[in-house]
Protein backbone atom coordinates (compact mmCIF):
# COMPACT_ATOMS: atom_id res chain seq x y z
CA UNK A 1 0.00 0.00 0.00
CA UNK A 2 1.65 3.63 -1.27
CA UNK A 3 2.68 5.26 2.04
CA UNK A 4 0.67 8.15 1.82
CA UNK A 5 -2.35 6.00 2.70
CA UNK A 6 -0.66 5.17 5.69
CA UNK A 7 -1.46 8.16 7.82
CA UNK A 8 -5.61 7.37 7.33
CA UNK A 9 -5.24 3.96 9.02
CA UNK A 10 -4.05 5.88 12.48
CA UNK A 11 -7.27 5.06 13.62
CA UNK A 12 -7.36 0.99 14.55
CA UNK A 13 -7.39 0.18 17.44
CA UNK A 14 -5.19 1.15 20.19
CA UNK A 15 -3.60 -1.19 22.69
CA UNK A 16 -3.28 1.13 25.12
CA UNK A 17 -5.08 4.03 27.16
CA UNK A 18 -4.79 7.14 25.89
CA UNK A 19 -4.74 9.75 29.01
CA UNK A 20 -5.43 12.76 27.16
CA UNK A 21 -8.22 15.65 28.10
CA UNK A 22 -11.17 16.54 25.59
CA UNK A 23 -12.37 20.12 25.23
CA UNK A 24 -14.82 22.18 23.62
CA UNK A 25 -15.06 25.70 22.39
CA UNK A 26 -18.11 27.24 21.66
CA UNK A 27 -17.97 29.61 18.59
CA UNK A 28 -21.22 30.87 17.14
CA UNK A 29 -23.04 27.84 15.62
CA UNK A 30 -20.32 25.47 16.02
CA UNK A 31 -18.05 23.28 18.91
CA UNK A 32 -14.52 23.65 18.20
CA UNK A 33 -12.70 20.09 19.29
CA UNK A 34 -9.02 20.35 21.23
CA UNK A 35 -7.28 18.02 23.20
CA UNK A 36 -4.62 18.66 26.06
CA UNK A 37 -1.66 16.62 26.34
CA UNK A 38 0.62 17.09 29.24
CA UNK A 39 1.22 20.00 32.09
CA UNK A 40 3.85 21.97 31.23
CA UNK A 41 5.00 25.29 32.13
CA UNK A 42 5.75 25.80 28.15
CA UNK A 43 2.74 26.30 25.62
CA UNK A 44 2.75 24.07 22.68
CA UNK A 45 -0.12 24.55 19.92
CA UNK A 46 -0.45 22.19 17.26
CA UNK A 47 -2.06 21.72 14.08
CA UNK A 48 -3.03 18.05 12.03
CA UNK A 49 -3.02 17.31 8.50
CA UNK A 50 -5.29 16.67 6.19
CA UNK A 51 -7.44 13.96 7.21
CA UNK A 52 -6.33 13.48 10.40
CA UNK A 53 -6.92 14.78 13.92
CA UNK A 54 -5.62 16.14 17.13
CA UNK A 55 -5.06 12.33 18.72
CA UNK A 56 -2.03 12.15 16.87
CA UNK A 57 0.25 14.81 19.06
CA UNK A 58 -0.31 12.14 21.78
CA UNK A 59 2.62 10.47 20.50
CA UNK A 60 4.57 13.82 22.25
CA UNK A 61 2.96 13.60 25.68
CA UNK A 62 5.53 10.90 26.80
CA UNK A 63 8.39 12.87 25.29
CA UNK A 64 7.49 17.11 25.88
CA UNK A 65 4.47 16.47 28.63
CA UNK A 66 6.62 17.32 31.84
CA UNK A 67 8.06 20.78 29.92
CA UNK A 68 4.68 21.87 27.71
CA UNK A 69 1.45 21.74 27.89
CA UNK A 70 0.05 20.63 24.30
CA UNK A 71 -2.79 21.69 22.71
CA UNK A 72 -3.77 20.08 19.43
CA UNK A 73 -7.04 21.52 17.70
CA UNK A 74 -9.38 19.69 15.21
CA UNK A 75 -9.26 21.70 12.41
CA UNK A 76 -12.97 22.33 11.05
CA UNK A 77 -14.08 19.16 9.02
CA UNK A 78 -12.09 16.90 10.95
CA UNK A 79 -12.13 15.24 13.72
CA UNK A 80 -14.12 15.70 16.61
CA UNK A 81 -15.33 19.76 15.93
CA UNK A 82 -18.82 19.94 14.79
CA UNK A 83 -18.51 22.70 12.19
CA UNK A 84 -21.91 24.40 11.04
CA UNK A 85 -20.64 28.12 9.96
CA UNK A 86 -18.99 29.42 6.88
CA UNK A 87 -17.45 26.91 4.95
CA UNK A 88 -14.17 29.18 4.21
CA UNK A 89 -12.29 29.31 7.57
CA UNK A 90 -10.84 32.70 8.38
CA UNK A 91 -7.58 32.95 10.03
CA UNK A 92 -8.60 34.71 12.27
CA UNK A 93 -10.97 32.47 13.86
CA UNK A 94 -7.82 30.41 14.95
CA UNK A 95 -6.59 33.55 16.52
CA UNK A 96 -9.96 33.36 18.51
CA UNK A 97 -9.13 29.84 19.38
CA UNK A 98 -5.70 30.15 20.64
CA UNK A 99 -6.12 33.33 22.76
CA UNK A 100 -9.25 31.66 24.42
CA UNK A 101 -7.19 28.70 25.44
CA UNK A 102 -4.29 30.91 26.95
CA UNK A 103 -7.02 32.48 28.92
CA UNK A 104 -8.26 29.30 29.83
CA UNK A 105 -5.02 28.15 31.30
CA UNK A 106 -3.85 31.27 32.33
CA UNK A 107 -0.58 31.68 29.99
CA UNK A 108 -1.75 34.99 28.69
CA UNK A 109 1.69 36.44 29.26
CA UNK A 110 4.49 34.18 27.67
CA UNK A 111 4.98 33.22 24.31
CA UNK A 112 4.04 29.89 22.85
CA UNK A 113 5.53 27.23 20.00
CA UNK A 114 3.66 26.51 17.06
CA UNK A 115 3.37 23.02 15.21
CA UNK A 116 2.13 22.32 11.96
CA UNK A 117 1.80 18.92 9.90
CA UNK A 118 1.47 19.01 5.88
CA UNK A 119 -2.08 21.20 5.53
CA UNK A 120 -1.32 22.02 9.50
CA UNK A 121 2.06 23.35 8.55
CA UNK A 122 0.03 25.76 6.52
CA UNK A 123 -1.84 26.90 9.11
CA UNK A 124 1.31 27.48 11.54
CA UNK A 125 2.94 29.55 8.64
CA UNK A 126 0.03 31.84 8.56
CA UNK A 127 -0.77 32.15 12.10
CA UNK A 128 2.77 33.31 12.78
CA UNK A 129 2.49 35.86 10.19
CA UNK A 130 -0.42 37.20 11.77
CA UNK A 131 1.08 37.26 15.70
CA UNK A 132 4.54 37.07 15.54
CA UNK A 133 4.95 39.10 18.55
CA UNK A 134 3.54 35.98 20.89
CA UNK A 135 5.36 32.88 19.07
CA UNK A 136 8.34 31.52 20.21
CA UNK A 137 9.31 28.72 17.83
CA UNK A 138 7.92 27.46 14.75
CA UNK A 139 8.38 23.76 13.73
CA UNK A 140 6.89 22.58 10.59
CA UNK A 141 6.74 18.97 9.63
CA UNK A 142 6.55 18.44 5.74
CA UNK A 143 4.82 21.95 5.78
CA UNK A 144 2.01 22.95 3.16
CA UNK A 145 2.53 26.39 2.57
CA UNK A 146 6.01 26.90 1.27
CA UNK A 147 5.74 27.31 -2.67
CA UNK A 148 3.03 28.16 -4.47
CA UNK A 149 0.82 26.04 -5.75
CA UNK A 150 -1.08 25.74 -9.23
CA UNK A 151 -3.60 23.86 -8.92
CA UNK A 152 -4.60 25.28 -5.24
CA UNK A 153 -4.87 28.31 -6.89
CA UNK A 154 -6.72 28.06 -9.91
CA UNK A 155 -9.44 25.11 -7.96
CA UNK A 156 -9.66 28.00 -5.35
CA UNK A 157 -8.93 31.43 -7.09
CA UNK A 158 -10.68 31.05 -10.31
CA UNK A 159 -14.52 31.13 -11.73
CA UNK A 160 -13.19 27.74 -13.94
CA UNK A 161 -11.29 26.29 -10.72
CA UNK A 162 -14.54 26.53 -8.91
CA UNK A 163 -16.70 25.64 -11.57
CA UNK A 164 -14.51 22.07 -11.96
CA UNK A 165 -14.61 21.01 -8.26
CA UNK A 166 -17.85 21.29 -8.21
CA UNK A 167 -18.42 19.47 -11.01
CA UNK A 168 -15.77 17.06 -9.55
CA UNK A 169 -17.54 16.73 -6.22
CA UNK A 170 -20.74 15.19 -7.67
CA UNK A 171 -19.54 13.58 -10.68
CA UNK A 172 -16.47 11.72 -10.24
CA UNK A 173 -16.52 9.16 -13.21
CA UNK A 174 -13.86 10.80 -15.46
CA UNK A 175 -11.38 10.99 -12.18
CA UNK A 176 -9.37 8.22 -12.69
CA UNK A 177 -8.72 8.75 -15.84
CA UNK A 178 -7.26 12.12 -15.42
CA UNK A 179 -5.66 11.60 -12.66
CA UNK A 180 -4.01 8.64 -14.28
CA UNK A 181 -3.10 10.74 -17.66
CA UNK A 182 -1.83 13.61 -15.15
CA UNK A 183 0.66 10.81 -13.73
CA UNK A 184 1.20 9.10 -17.01
CA UNK A 185 2.71 13.02 -18.26
CA UNK A 186 4.14 13.86 -14.94
CA UNK A 187 1.87 16.66 -13.91
CA UNK A 188 1.80 14.64 -10.79
CA UNK A 189 3.41 12.13 -8.79
CA UNK A 190 1.99 8.70 -8.56
CA UNK A 191 1.69 9.41 -4.96
CA UNK A 192 -0.46 12.24 -5.01
CA UNK A 193 -2.93 10.72 -7.58
CA UNK A 194 -3.06 7.50 -4.96
CA UNK A 195 -3.96 10.16 -2.36
CA UNK A 196 -6.55 12.20 -4.51
CA UNK A 197 -7.81 9.48 -6.38
CA UNK A 198 -8.45 8.05 -2.83
CA UNK A 199 -10.89 10.73 -1.79
CA UNK A 200 -12.22 11.04 -4.93
CA UNK A 201 -13.84 7.84 -5.66
CA UNK A 202 -16.16 7.81 -2.62
CA UNK A 203 -19.48 10.40 -2.49
CA UNK A 204 -19.09 10.64 1.20
CA UNK A 205 -14.87 11.41 0.90
CA UNK A 206 -15.85 13.67 -1.97
CA UNK A 207 -17.71 16.01 0.12
CA UNK A 208 -15.84 16.21 3.05
CA UNK A 209 -12.53 16.66 0.33
CA UNK A 210 -14.50 20.03 -1.05
CA UNK A 211 -15.33 20.78 2.71
CA UNK A 212 -12.00 20.38 3.83
CA UNK A 213 -10.57 21.86 0.84
CA UNK A 214 -12.38 25.05 -0.21
CA UNK A 215 -11.88 25.94 3.53
CA UNK A 216 -8.18 26.84 3.42
CA UNK A 217 -8.68 29.21 1.05
CA UNK A 218 -7.41 31.82 3.32
CA UNK A 219 -5.13 30.49 4.75
CA UNK A 220 -1.88 31.66 2.30
CA UNK A 221 0.98 32.89 3.98
CA UNK A 222 3.12 35.75 2.61
CA UNK A 223 6.59 33.95 2.54
CA UNK A 224 8.16 37.53 2.09
CA UNK A 225 6.73 38.58 4.98
CA UNK A 226 7.02 36.24 6.90
CA UNK A 227 10.81 35.90 6.51
CA UNK A 228 10.92 40.05 7.57
CA UNK A 229 9.20 38.75 11.15
CA UNK A 230 11.22 36.11 11.53
CA UNK A 231 13.94 38.12 11.54
CA UNK A 232 12.36 40.68 13.39
CA UNK A 233 10.75 39.15 16.11
CA UNK A 234 14.04 36.40 16.38
CA UNK A 235 11.41 33.55 15.56
CA UNK A 236 13.15 30.40 16.10
CA UNK A 237 11.99 27.75 12.86
CA UNK A 238 12.95 24.12 12.67
CA UNK A 239 11.72 22.20 9.95
CA UNK A 240 11.84 18.51 9.39
CA UNK A 241 11.11 16.78 5.54
CA UNK A 242 11.39 13.11 4.29
CA UNK A 243 13.87 12.37 1.88
CA UNK A 244 11.60 10.36 -0.41
CA UNK A 245 8.58 12.96 0.16
CA UNK A 246 6.92 13.26 -3.23
CA UNK A 247 4.16 15.20 -1.98
CA UNK A 248 5.71 18.40 0.13
CA UNK A 249 9.69 18.04 -1.16
CA UNK A 250 12.48 18.52 1.20
CA UNK A 251 13.90 21.94 -1.41
CA UNK A 252 10.83 23.93 -0.58
CA UNK A 253 12.29 24.26 3.01
CA UNK A 254 15.83 25.00 1.71
CA UNK A 255 14.41 27.47 -0.46
CA UNK A 256 12.76 29.00 2.26
CA UNK A 257 15.69 29.16 4.66
CA UNK A 258 17.84 31.50 2.07
CA UNK A 259 18.22 34.88 3.79
CA UNK A 260 17.19 33.53 6.87
CA UNK A 261 19.78 30.85 8.08
CA UNK A 262 20.14 32.65 11.45
CA UNK A 263 16.63 31.73 12.34
CA UNK A 264 15.95 28.54 10.74
CA UNK A 265 16.84 24.88 10.02
CA UNK A 266 16.32 22.20 7.72
CA UNK A 267 16.42 18.19 9.16
CA UNK A 268 16.14 15.79 6.20
CA UNK A 269 15.21 12.29 7.51
CA UNK A 270 15.25 8.83 5.58
CA UNK A 271 11.50 8.76 5.02
CA UNK A 272 8.38 9.98 3.16
CA UNK A 273 5.33 11.98 3.75
CA UNK A 274 4.23 10.60 6.65
CA UNK A 275 6.43 11.93 9.69
CA UNK A 276 3.88 12.43 12.10
CA UNK A 277 4.32 9.18 13.56
CA UNK A 278 6.07 7.09 16.30
CA UNK A 279 9.27 6.03 14.59
CA UNK A 280 10.07 10.69 14.06
CA UNK A 281 8.32 10.88 17.44
CA UNK A 282 12.36 11.39 19.05
CA UNK A 283 13.55 13.69 16.25
CA UNK A 284 10.39 15.82 16.24
CA UNK A 285 10.56 16.17 20.31
CA UNK A 286 14.27 17.47 19.54
CA UNK A 287 12.95 20.20 17.41
CA UNK A 288 10.96 21.19 20.09
CA UNK A 289 13.13 21.39 22.96
CA UNK A 290 16.85 21.95 20.89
Amino acid sequence: MPEVLAPFLHNLPNLCIKVMKSHYITFKNSNVHYRQFGSGAKLLFCFHGYGRESDTFYILEKRLGSAFTIIAIDVPFHGRTEWKDEIVLKPKYLQQFIRQIRSDLDKENIKYSLLGFSMGGRIALHLAQLMPQEVERLILLAPDGLSFNFWRWMASETWVGNKLINYTIHNAAWVSYILRKAEDLHIIHRSLADFLGYYLHNEEHRINFYHRYISMQKFKPSLNKLKRLIKKYSITVKMLFGKYDNIIPYTDGEKFKAGIEKFVSVKIVDSGHHLLSEVHADEIAKLING
